[in-house]
């Protein structure tokens, strides 16, 4: 169970995150600046989809295409970002490419990896199908799960470039980062080609700048009015634009900290939502206080749904089965429930947890 809830946990960060950048921006990135890392070793599989899929007669037309067609539970009630074109038809190289692409990969926790491949293909021929904006989208979409896939399984340093050593309490390990942002821009370099400079362009220069002020705090030969110096350089010598991007950055990580705040506000109020919709309207509006809300109504009925379920499936415990028989009745008892094949998924995946089998 604690391994699910991590899972629905981090998905749900993930939507909250595009709520508040949302309510920043409408074009803002889901994930600015944040590496693609382990996480995303599940997107892999989605890889292994898309490439099967290639054989399909036309854009759109997969096999799992009935089980794509709406969007999963944590997406309900938002609406994918649009794919750029650049009025010639084809797809324009921007960050909103990206930011649609991870619009659904918030989800690869949630449902199999061919219904989400599936997902993405109909979202694309909804977008741009009759345009060559279609297959350019379609290439770069099985191009970003070669690179994610492909960065999962580079050897993961113990530390990141952001934190201080006074927050992770050990010197990090500045030559191992270095290595494994360049070994990252490699792989992005081999594998996303021109795709490369948009998707992770000003995310990787930040990483760098971050791994030099890093370099500079930790020199123990510097005084502290010369690690101050070189610090105000470092930040001077960059772009305006990356400068702008610094502090949209810290903006969207308010807006996170302030929708965390609410949850955690609401929770200590007995699970009240008004307190979370009033919280998140004084900082982020009420569009975003309103997405917030409904997210956590979805999940609140869920979770009673499946504890409905969990009383149920004790009963039938309680008699003592044969195990192939106490499975088949647990199995018709969560699809009686659990309509939605991702729901009876995840309804198994916390009865694994919980140890209850079936």
């Amino acid at each position: 169970m604690a391994q699910d809830e991590r899972q629905r946990g981090g998905a749900r960060k993930q939507w909250f995150a595009y709520v508040a950048v949302g309510a920043i921006s409408a074009g803002a990135a889901l994930w600015v600046n944040r590496a693609p890392t382990a996480q995303h070793e599940s997107v892999a599989r989605v890889g292994q989809a898309a490439s099967a899929a290639q054989t399909a007669p036309a854009l759109g037309q997969d096999p799992n295409a009935s089980a794509a067609g709406a969007l999963p539970a944590s997406l309900d009630g938002s609406s994918p970002p649009r794919l750029p074109t650049d009025g010639r038809g084809h797809l324009a190289r921007t960050r909103a490419v990206r930011d649609f692409f991870d619009y659904f990969l918030t989800t690869q926790n949630e449902i199999p990896a061919a219904t989400l491949d599936a997902l993405v293909r109909r979202q694309i021929a909804a977008q741009l199908d009759g345009t060559p904006a279609a297959d350019e989208a379609l290439n770069v979409w099985q191009r970003y799960n070669a690179y994610l896939s492909a960065v999962g399984k580079l050897p993961q340093t113990s530390a990141s470039p952001s934190p201080s050593p006074s927050q992770t309490g050990a010197k990090p390990n500045l030559d191992a980062l270095q290595l494994e942002l360049d070994q990252r821009d490699a792989v992005g370099t081999r594998l996303m080609g021109e795709w490369n400079a948009p998707f992770f362009g000003a995310e990787s220069q930040q990483q760098h700048t971050d791994l030099a002020r890093l370099s500079i705090a930790s020199d123990a030969s510097l005084s502290d009015a010369q690690k101050a110096a070189r610090l105000a350089a470092l930040d001077a010598a960059l772009p305006p634009e990356v400068r702008a991007a610094h502090e949209r950055i810290r903006q969207q990580q308010a807006a996170l900290d302030t929708l965390s705040q609410a949850q955690a506000q609401a929770q200590k109020q007995g699970g009240s939502l008004d307190a979370m919709r009033a919280q998140i309207t004084q900082t982020l509006g009420p569009e975003a206080a309103e997405r917030a809300v409904k997210m956590q109504q979805a999940d609140n009925a869920w979770q009673a749904r499946y504890a409905d379920y969990a009383n149920q499936r004790a009963q039938i415990d309680k008699q003592n089965l044969p195990a192939q028989q106490r499975d088949a009745q647990v199995t018709q008892l969560r699809q009686q429930f659990f309509t939605n094949p991702s729901d009876a998924m995840r309804a198994a995946s916390l009865d694994r947890g919980s140890g209850s089998g079936g």
